[in-house]
């Protein structure tokens, strides 16, 4: 389809689906005619939806209006996840299996098994929910590092974790947008680890909603435009998309040096 300017050349980034350039996109269940309207803007951009509306989703959201959204989300080639704490709720509350099926039954692509505000998991029940996912039929996305900033980040042991969840089947890790908020300004040195781990298709770092924009400015320079972002506002996805391309305030309009080689 011919675009607006169609004389002009941009930064391309792949068609989907992608292995690098992903945005997982973070919305509080806007309502369907917004979800339209995102869709129609930036759908091209979005490789997840994650739906965060915790409390909504337990106490508010009707399961009927979850799976409609789902659905126009799917035809639109887009899957949909389900933020983290419901999960943490479920296991803190021992609900952890029917949680898992409600999961299938809703029909999102995935689920975050993740433990960034409950106590942290035994390593063997942490691998048992992993393999259970699995074994249902949904994509494991696991998450690194602490909301609360309130256990020490230990490179080295995050990086045993990420191998270790590949190797299990985790299809995505997230880095923790506070811990990578507290690192990117303190101790840049361990997020180099964890890219320097070369396995950064798995790997996607959290803008969150702190300086997101100059946090994702700030990790396309060191990491390169290839790096996966998620946690991304709705109202961000563009700005983050022209970010990474090098054609936005944030990132310096850093396109411009290249084009002049």
């Amino acid at each position: 389809m011919p675009t607006a300017y169609p004389m002009l050349r941009v930064p391309r980034i792949p068609d989907k689906p992608r292995k690098h350039s992903m945005i997982v996109m973070s919305e509080t269940c806007i309502p369907l005619r917004a979800t339209e309207d995102l869709i129609e803007i930036a759908g091209s951009l979005i490789d997840y939806a994650k739906l965060t509306d915790h409390v909504g989703l337990v106490d508010r959201l009707e399961a009927s209006w979850i799976r409609r959204k789902v659905a126009l989300y799917n035809a639109h080639g887009i899957p949909v996840i389900p933020g983290g704490i419901p999960f943490q709720i479920a296991v803190m509350q021992g609900q952890e299996q029917a949680y898992l099926q409600a999961m299938v039954d809703l029909g999102y692509a995935g689920v975050e098994i993740s433990e960034d505000t409950m106590p942290p998991l035994a390593t063997a029940r942490r691998r048992d929910l992993i393999t259970r996912a699995l074994d249902m039929g949904l994509k494991v996305m696991t998450e690194m590092g602490r909301k609360n900033v309130d256990i020490p980040f230990n490179a080295e042991e995050i990086c045993e974790q990420i191998l270790g969840d590949i190797e299990l089947g985790v299809s995505k890790i997230y880095l923790e947008s506070s811990e990578i908020q507290a690192l990117y300004q303190a101790e840049p040195a361990a997020l180099d680890k964890i890219a320097g781990l070369g396995r950064n298709e798995y790997l996607l770092f959290e803008l969150g909603l702190i300086n997101a924009q100059d946090k994702a400015a700030w990790l396309v320079e060191r990491y390169g435009p290839e790096i996966n972002f998620a946690s991304v506002a709705p109202a961000d996805v563009v700005a983050v998309d022209a970010i990474r391309r090098g054609v936005h305030r944030k990132g310096g309009y850093r396109y411009f040096a290249e084009m002049q080689g």
